[in-house]
């Protein structure tokens, strides 16, 4: 029981985890996998044709797009580089306008709009005690 209560909490705090991140997790696993499929093809081709000059340089190009492409991630999701928070423009104030009150209809509350101050149950019984008491 307490397995299956830790398995639930453990899955829905890492799908929701998940949610506004899967879309840059999925263009990071794309991008480092197709690193990986150039890199190996560009080694098939060392392979057969024999020329190893440029190998260190692949190797060293291909740990410098894995990196670039991680802190790409880690600034444009994690930190947040890049949207759109504070680059919005200062709202303009609208000009001020009264605003037209309609005609008073009388709804039944107009007693209460016209006293300076209100009342609760508690205070009219606290003021009725007083006025009893002296």
């Amino acid at each position: 029981m307490l397995n299956q209560l830790l398995r639930f909490t453990l899955v829905s705090s890492a799908l929701l985890w998940l949610r506004p991140r899967w879309r840059g997790l999925l263009a990071l696993v794309a991008f480092v996998l197709l690193v990986h499929v150039l890199h190996g093809e560009y080694l098939g081709y060392v392979e057969l044709s024999g020329n190893r000059d440029f190998l260190v340089w692949s190797y060293l190009l291909k740990w410098l797009a894995l990196v670039c492409g991680v802190l790409a991630y880690f600034l444009l999701a994690v930190m947040g580089v890049g949207r759109a928070r504070g680059n919005m423009p200062p709202e303009q104030p609208a000009a001020r306008q009264e605003q037209a009150r309609p005609p008073r209809q009388d709804d039944g509350f107009d007693f209460l709009r016209d006293k300076k101050e209100l009342h609760s149950r508690a205070q009219m019984l606290l003021e009725r005690e007083e006025r009893r008491g002296n």
